[in-house]
């Protein structure tokens, strides 16, 4: 590994000339190895190494970091549909010159207040979940936030806590917010259900035996098993799905399924198919007297 390369990496994969601190025949032993591929020229004064995350390369063409939900999947949590459509970059009003658009993907930049310098990478986490949390629709924000508490070390105190600063969209975001949620499409279908007046408790446990849980129960008898694409096309999840569902129908209780496209695709019906089950009852036990 040359010198150059090992100093980039050492700088999170992008690096200014400036940040190298190089002599003029350093400059020129730089740009020989650009030339011979060992290191990428992403603009001017600014050197990548040549397996550079494709989305942290292009913000750095830009000037900036990979922000909003372009930085979801860099900091492992639940990215909505179609988000990869845009590249989101954050820059500092510092940047000149223009990217090479010519190798970029549609991008959408936001500009940081004056003074701003942010590195090149990905936004931190907080940056990121502010962003999110203000910007998303409120169902697809809440899965956000339900997947930081989940696969993150960011506790429902310190949501709360740094919540406070946030926007007032975000901030109800946050409020919604449940560590207990196992996936993006159940916080949806939950928020969904929010929105329409209809509380579902996320991940109930099963009278199954085991530490068997569903995804959400309204009432005390409707389950809402919230599939993804996947696990809905595995015969083998299919068959086990069908028995337990059998298995929970004969102790009363009712199981909607719902795969990943009827949530996204029609969320209205979803919404309209559980508000018709609630408004018959169907939702809670039937007592006697």
């Amino acid at each position: 590994m040359s010198d150059y390369l090992q100093a980039i990496r050492l700088l999170g994969g992008v690096a200014r000339t400036a940040e190298l601190a190089l002599n003029p025949a350093q400059r020129r032993a730089l740009e020989r190895a650009t030339a011979r591929g060992h290191l990428a020229r992403l603009r001017r004064g600014v050197y990548g190494a040549p397996d550079l995350d494709p989305d942290i390369a292009d913000a750095a063409r830009v000037g900036g970091r990979v922000a909003g939900v372009s930085a979801l999947r860099h900091h492992g949590l639940w990215v909505p549909p179609g988000a990869d459509s845009v590249l989101h970059v954050e820059v500092g009003d510092e940047v000149e010159g223009k990217p090479e658009a010519s190798r970029l993907r549609l991008v959408k930049a936001h500009w940081l207040r004056s003074g701003s310098d942010p590195r090149f990478g990905v936004a931190p986490l907080s940056t990121v979940l502010a962003r999110v949390a203000d910007e998303l629709p409120l169902p697809f924000a809440v899965a956000v936030l339900d997947s930081a508490l989940r696969s993150t070390a960011l506790t429902p105190d310190d949501l709360e806590r740094v919540s406070r600063r946030w926007r007032p969209a975000a901030r109800r975001a946050a409020a919604l917010a449940d560590e207990r949620s196992d996936s993006g499409t159940e916080s949806v279908v939950r928020v969904l259900l929010h929105e329409a007046g209809i509380l579902a408790i996320p991940q109930p446990p099963l009278p199954l035996g085991g530490a068997q849980r569903a995804d959400l129960l309204v009432g005390d008898r409707l389950l809402i098993e919230c599939d993804s694409e996947e696990h809905h096309a595995d015969p083998v999840h299919r068959r086990r799905d069908l028995r337990r569902d059998a298995s929970l129908m004969a102790l009363g209780f009712i199981v909607l399924r719902l795969d990943y496209r009827q949530v996204f695709d029609d969320p209205e019906d979803v919404v309209a198919t559980v508000a018709a089950m609630v408004a018959r009852g169907e939702h809670v036990s039937r007592r006697p007297g």
